[in-house]
């Protein structure tokens, strides 16, 4: 008899790869938000505070937390020079009417300076927090389990094969000879796109369920092995396939 090999159908392919891919894209969007978009909100805020040009981008320092902030809040002293802060942060972000700002990802840091020397130093979180930040990376990390977990999952659904030949019916690793086959019927549930073959090894009789879902050349395999056995086709017991995960 000829061989025929059937790999998956291509909708059950198309929906698994959608779902990863609507996965991997929910996973960018958390972790830029987390690592770069919402810091760069704040920025925003930030320069529409101060009443500057929207299209002005402050650097973000990423080193600058908040409670480094409240270090650097009660470590300077008025009449400090502003070099003790840059030293360690460098530059301010942005410096407005006497003012320097060092901006991080959850904040600012407004320095006040009167005759370049410190006057008072205060944190000031931002719209997205750096709680915030932490939940958007730790869902995108999630997301990210969640989307090699569905690519495996694809890989199996693309490994998919059913094969018949004249050694008979072999299912992924199992093989069920032609001469143990017994039965071949419509899906007892009546399921649309299903079939139920029934056959006896090692004296135990035994059924499976195929589906036209998963394996797309069913209804040639089927056709193939009802008429190596003289069984009648119950093939197809409906025009239209139910679609299952």
């Amino acid at each position: 008899m000829q061989k025929i090999v059937s790999g998956t159908s291509t909708e059950r392919a198309v929906r698994t790869l959608s779902l990863m891919l609507l996965i991997d894209a929910f996973t960018v969007a958390y972790l830029w938000d987390g690592y770069v978009g919402y810091a760069r909100q704040n920025g925003q805020e930030l320069v529409r505070l101060l009443g500057l040009p929207a299209d002005v981008a402050p650097s973000i320092n990423s080193r600058l937390t908040a409670i480094e902030a409240q270090r650097f809040t009660q470590a300077a002293k008025t009449g400090d020079e502003l070099s003790s802060i840059t030293s360690v942060l460098g530059q301010p972000s942005l410096e407005q009417a006497g003012d320097a700002y060092f901006l991080g990802p959850g904040g600012w840091l407004k320095v006040q300076l009167k005759g370049g020397r410190i006057a008072s130093a205060a944190w000031t979180s931002g719209p997205k927090t750096e709680s915030d930040q932490l939940w958007q990376r730790w869902i995108g990390y999630a997301l990210a389990v969640g989307g090699l977990i569905v690519a495996l999952r694809l890989a199996l659904v693309l490994a998919t094969r059913l094969t018949v030949s004249d050694d008979g019916l072999l299912r992924g690793k199992q093989l069920i000879p032609f001469d143990a086959i017994t039965a071949v019927r419509a899906d007892p549930a009546g399921r649309s796109g299903c079939v139920e073959i029934e056959y006896s090894l090692d004296g135990r009789l035994q059924r499976i369920g195929l589906d036209r879902y998963v394996y797309k050349r069913l209804p040639e395999i089927v056709a193939a092995i009802c008429e190596q056995k003289g069984f009648p086709n119950p093939w197809p017991p409906a025009k239209t396939t139910v679609g299952r995960a």
